[in-house]
C-alpha cells in the first residue's frame, strides 16, 4: 500500500513530462479554438507570461526591494497574481500600481496580506506543494482547463483558463483535498 503512492506519483510526473513535450496546435494536427476539449497554451504564450512576471517583480524590487521582499508574482495571459506579504497598507497599494504599469498586464489579483515580518518563511511559495497540485491536476480526468498554482501559507491560488465553471470547481476540489491546503482561491478565467 505504501509503494502505491510513490508509483502513482511517478506515473503522474511521467505523464507531465510527456505532455510538456507535445503542444496541441493546428500545425501538428491538434485541436484548436473553441472546439478543443481542453485549454492549451503555446510555449510562446507561456514565455510571455514569464517575461511579464519577471518585469513586474523587477519593477517591485527596483521601487523598494526591502518593502517587497515578501512578494511573489505569477502571470497568466495578462493576469498577474501578487502573493505573499508586505508590512504596510501603502506597500500593498503600491505593489498593485506598479504591477498595473507593466506592459502586458491587463489584470492584477492583489492577494498580498499585511504582516510585521513579510519575509517570514510562511510567505515563501511552497514550490513542492505547487508542483504536486499541478501534476495532480494534469492527471485528473474531471479537469481539462489549463492552470498554474501558487501556494503561500497554506493557501492554494489557481490562475489559468477553463472552458466551464464545472471544470474550475473540479480543479478547486482537487486542490482543496491536497495535503497542507487550508483553502483555495480562484482566479481562473472561464472562456
Amino acid at each position: 500500500m505504501t509503494t502505491a503512492k510513490p508509483f502513482k506519483l511517478l506515473l503522474v510526473l511521467a505523464a507531465l513530462a510527456l505532455s510538456a513535450c507535445t503542444v496541441s496546435s493546428p500545425e501538428n494536427g491538434g485541436p484548436s479554438g473553441a472546439s478543443s476539449a481542453s485549454v492549451t497554451r503555446a510555449r510562446a504564450e507561456r514565455n510571455q507570461d514569464d517575461s511579464v512576471g519577471r518585469a513586474v517583480l523587477g519593477s517591485l524590487r527596483q521601487s523598494d526591494a526591502a518593502a517587497f521582499k515578501g512578494v511573489s508574482v505569477l502571470a497568466w495571459d495578462g493576469a498577474i497574481l501578487l502573493a505573499g506579504a508586505v508590512a504596510k497598507p501603502e506597500h500593498r497599494r503600491r505593489a498593485e500600481q506598479l504591477a498595473k504599469a507593466v506592459d502586458g498586464v491587463r489584470t492584477v489579483h492583489n492577494d498580498l496580506v499585511l504582516d510585521e515580518n513579510p519575509a517570514a518563511a510562511a510567505f515563501v511559495p511552497d514550490i513542492a506543494r505547487e508542483q504536486r497540485i499541478y501534476a495532480g491536476l494534469l492527471g485528473e480526468a474531471k479537469v481539462s482547463g489549463a492552470y498554474v498554482v501558487r501556494m503561500v501559507d497554506g493557501v492554494a491560488t489557481l490562475l489559468g483558463s477553463a472552458r466551464s465553471a464545472d471544470d474550475v470547481a473540479a480543479a478547486m476540489d482537487f486542490a482543496r483535498d491536497a495535503d497542507g491546503v487550508k483553502w483555495v482561491v480562484n482566479h481562473v478565467a472561464v472562456k
